[in-house]
């Protein structure tokens, strides 16, 4: 069993590359986007970007959260749509084993963007979410210990990772990266540091940052069950 997934971070409303991208990969079956769809636009612009992936991707199952760079009127339009996993949990596609947890907004740093938060509310966030997660799977296989595999999908990268370097230094999450050496997902993509633009390995989990779409970078995502288990790989890509 193998999915094909599409990762996107940073589309900050350019929706002729994110049309683009999406036209350029037809045969994915779902797309992990890590924020900042709009660029401080309101719900018009939060529908405009939606809209463009349900005209082009229809039948690809969609996994969204926001970023620090998404207003409160869209994240209040997101809220209302399928597929939206701030502080959420979902098993991914039809899989019963492996879940996806979201956990959006951008540390604070200058104030002047629409969704900054503080390290807490972000750890406090995920961990929300991965409780959702765990009672999810549990109920399903009706047992009280196993734990599913993971992908975690934020805006904020993992701190001391390729992914959040800008100018030579680390500006990401503590609490993210706690939460990866603390867990192990088998996935995390991120965004929001656009010069972060890479895919390695910390400690267990692969770590992408897809760079910005807006910009046409994304990268692709191969999920393939092995007997031993789920694997991830992925590929940076530009239009």
């Amino acid at each position: 069993m193998e999915h094909l997934f599409l990762a996107l971070a940073d589309i900050h409303g350019n929706i002729d590359a994110l049309k683009q991208i999406l036209k350029a990969n037809p045969n994915i079956e779902g797309i992990l986007v890590a924020g900042d769809l709009t660029n401080f636009g309101k719900e018009k612009e939060a529908q405009n970007v939606l809209l463009a992936f349900s005209s082009i991707t229809s039948k690809a199952a969609l996994y969204f959260l926001a970023g620090n760079c998404d207003t409160i009127e869209a994240r209040r339009y997101f809220e209302k749509q399928p597929g939206y996993i701030e502080q959420r949990c979902f098993p991914l596609l039809s899989e019963k084993d492996i879940w996806i947890i979201g956990s959006g907004g951008g540390l604070i740093h200058t104030g002047l963007t629409p969704f900054e938060i503080r390290e807490e509310e972000l750890e406090n966030g995920l961990n929300h979410a991965y409780k959702c997660a765990i009672q999810g799977y549990r109920n399903i296989i009706d047992s009280s210990e196993l734990t599913p595999d993971l992908i975690v999908l934020t805006h904020t990268p993992p701190k001391d990772t390729f992914a959040d370097i800008r100018h030579s230094r680390h500006i990401g999450s503590i609490a993210f990266q706690r939460f990866l050496y603390e867990h192990e997902p088998l996935l995390w993509i991120c965004g929001h540091i656009h010069e972060g633009k890479s895919i390695h390995i910390e400690n267990r989990t692969l770590v992408v940052n897809p760079g910005p779409a807006a910009h046409g970078s994304y990268a692709l995502i191969l999920l393939k069950r092995y007997p031993k288990g789920w694997k991830a790989a992925a590929e940076l890509r530009s239009i």
